[in-house]
């Protein structure tokens, strides 16, 4: 599916590099491309440029525009023929797959997949003084309206029908031997009334202040995440922080919930001792809610993005939304936990963050490089608590000195190790080598890059367990040189650098004048390393080196 943005200027369903180039030619995809819904900005240039198929269907106006270019030779019917084959051949291999079904529906089996799925997807931010797991038999007080009315999917073309629906009251007193007592504390209907919001969130207070604990459940009501359109910020309804600061005033023993397709901003972490960060859970995720809050469920889940402390700490914040129809990408590489690496900037939970209801240890890290010119990393990893659980190992990886633009580490490879108390295993890692390549626009290339790579394997990108360093064996990069190429270029070039290693000898063999000094003298010699070489005739003139001396030079490296 192309997008509806224009990339380097071209709309992406136009882009002939991106869907022809790109996606058949290098990646061999043999299917069908079809644009995002409303996406297609001329359909003729679309389809010569690879897009199969627009969508919705324009009701025959942009099918009569086809017709017409074909009749008047603007558009080779052959392209017309290929889309219309490849849509063909797609129903084709649809069809084969057609036939008696291997059997009757297991909701029941999907159901307790998705429940298993969703316990393991939890990530647990914040567990002060072990508040969780909770005992059976403590009294508690639930609260919050996404308990009964669960949160549980995103909104626009992403909703679907499931087959069940569970949600965390009903799992919570399922599992619970203690009294349970719910309160909804406020209302996700946009239309609620400043004396209703005030009535639900004093039977909140009422019913926290009366129990051992309080689960508070907060979150993000659809209407304000969708596909479509962006959210104006990272925070939660003023109404349930609200409320929040309330429970806390009369239970300090309370545990946060919270269901969130996105990143929210947390002002409360410092006073709630548990905090559960659930994102959207599927249709079990209230079973596992409860699973994971009484224990039946060690959580295991690991951030898969960053929580800032502010919206104006994050990436875009200055570049989001650009002005007169222009967005500008100006992060760059620094994508998340990169860039508040890199900037040195406090988070409220790093990427990779989890913790468990279990301790792990980790042993010190070897790393070598493979006859593959993979890195082959080995860790060992013990748990050190009492409770079996799962640990997910994470590898990553920093260039120190890199020749180009690089985040201070980045995430390279990652595995999960399932321990019982006091089990010891070995965890093996694979970094692959094209992992570790950066794109060099002067060659048009994947390359990677020699010399020592540090190897950091963490509990989170913040979390750094056991470093080692590693000698990564490079690709010789062979860059057109031109007069313009700085003398350090050339001289880094596996074939210029030796013969103008060569000539600069041959000059301070017959040291005289600018260019006996630009020899002998290192400072000097570290100066012009910036030189274009084609200036190097100003001063070397003295030595019989002309341009068209370089020029021959240029020529031979380029052409060995």
């Amino acid at each position: 599916m192309c997008s509806y943005n224009r990339i380097n200027g071209v709309y992406a369903s136009e882009d002939h590099w991106l869907l022809t180039q790109v996606l058949r030619d290098q990646w061999g995809f043999d299917g069908v491309v079809v644009s995002d819904w409303g996406a297609v900005n001329d359909r003729v240039a679309a389809i010569e440029a690879g897009l199969d198929l627009e969508m919705p269907s324009s009701n025959g106006v942009t099918d009569a525009q086809i017709v017409e270019a074909v009749e008047n030779g603007s558009l080779d019917e052959g392209i017309v023929d290929t889309a219309a084959h490849r849509i063909l051949s797609l129903l084709r291999r649809a069809l084969d797959g057609t036939g008696s079904a291997a059997g009757p529906l297991d909701a029941d089996a999907h159901h307790a997949l998705a429940r298993e799925a969703a316990g393991r997807s939890i990530v647990l931010l914040k567990n002060d003084g072990h508040v969780l797991p909770l005992l059976k038999d403590t009294d508690v007080a639930v609260i919050g309206a996404f308990a009964a009315e669960p949160r549980y999917q995103g909104a626009g073309s992403s909703r679907i029908n499931p087959t069940r629906l569970d949600n965390a009251l009903d799992g919570i007193r399922s599992l619970a031997a203690g009294n349970i007592t719910y309160a909804a504390g406020f209302s996700t209907a946009p239309d609620t009334g400043e004396e209703e919001s005030v009535r639900l969130r004093h039977e909140a207070v009422e019913a926290a202040s009366r129990a051992g604990t309080a689960v508070v459940f907060l979150g993000l009501p659809s209407g304000l995440e969708s596909e479509g359109y962006d959210r104006d910020d990272i925070d939660l309804p003023a109404g349930q922080l609200a409320l929040l600061d309330a429970v806390l005033d009369v239970n300090p023993n309370t545990i946060v919930v919270l269901s969130n397709g996105g990143v929210v901003a947390l002002p409360f972490a410092d006073r709630a001792p548990a905090i559960l960060e659930g994102w959207l859970l599927g249709q079990a995720g209230g079973g596992a809610i409860a699973d994971v809050l009484f224990g039946d469920v060690n959580p295991s889940g690991k951030l898969t993005e960053t929580i800032p402390l502010r919206l104006s700490d994050t990436p875009a914040h200055l570049d989001f939304p650009g002005e007169f129809s222009r967005v500008r990408y100006g992060e760059g590489l620094f994508v998340g936990y990169r860039w508040y690496d890199a900037r040195d900037l406090d988070v409220a939970f790093p990427f990779g963050h989890g913790l468990s209801y279990t301790t792990f240890e980790y042993g010190s890290a070897t790393a070598v490089e493979n006859r593959s010119g993979d890195l082959e990393v080995r860790v060992a990893v013990t748990n050190t608590g009492d409770r079996s659980g799962r640990e997910i190992v994470q590898v990553y990886t920093a260039r120190t000195g890199s020749r180009v633009q690089r985040p201070p580490r980045e995430l390279k490879a990652f595995t999960t190790v399932a321990l019982d108390p006091g089990e010891t295993r070995a965890v093996e890692l694979t970094v692959r080598r094209k992992d570790l390549a950066y794109w060099d626009v002067r060659v048009d290339s994947w390359i990677v890059e020699g010399g020592t790579y540090t190897v950091d394997v963490a509990a989170s990108s913040r979390d750094i367990r056991s470093s080692v360093d590693v000698e990564v064996t490079g690709d010789d990069v062979a860059v057109p040189l031109t007069r313009q190429s700085s003398i350090g270029d050339v001289l880094a070039h596996p074939v210029g650098g030796p013969m103008l290693q060569a000539a600069m000898a041959s000059m301070m063999a017959d040291a005289s004048g600018a260019a006996g000094a630009m020899a002998e003298d290192t400072d000097l010699a570290r100066m012009v390393e910036s030189f274009p070489i084609g200036r190097v005739a100003m001063f070397a003139a003295a030595s019989g080196v002309d341009q068209t001396a370089i020029d021959a030079l240029l020529a031979a490296a380029n052409n060995p």
